[in-house]
């Protein structure tokens, strides 16, 4: 069971895919979930934690198309343009 209650899940994929898990116990905006993923080292398995949550790298597969697709937990996403988080 997962210390956090959000996860979020999403590839990225230009000439290759990555694959990143998310964890945090807030909702986070789209930014804010690609930031704390991008943090991380891109190393299979490797994971950063800061006071936001936890992003693991999960892996890379190789591949030749550019898109971008939430895999889990779009749902629980916050506006970007959301500030006020009363």
């Amino acid at each position: 069971m997962s210390e956090y209650k959000y996860t979020y899940r999403f590839s990225e994929q230009t000439v290759d895919t990555r694959y990143y898990k998310v964890e945090s116990n807030t909702k986070l905006t789209r930014c804010e979930m690609q930031d704390l993923a991008w943090s991380v080292e891109q190393i299979d398995g490797e994971s950063f934690r800061c006071n936001e949550g936890r992003a693991t790298f999960e892996g890379t597969e190789v591949g030749d198309d550019a898109q971008y697709q939430m895999e889990e937990g779009q749902e629980d996403l916050l506006d970007d343009d959301i500030t006020d988080r009363t």
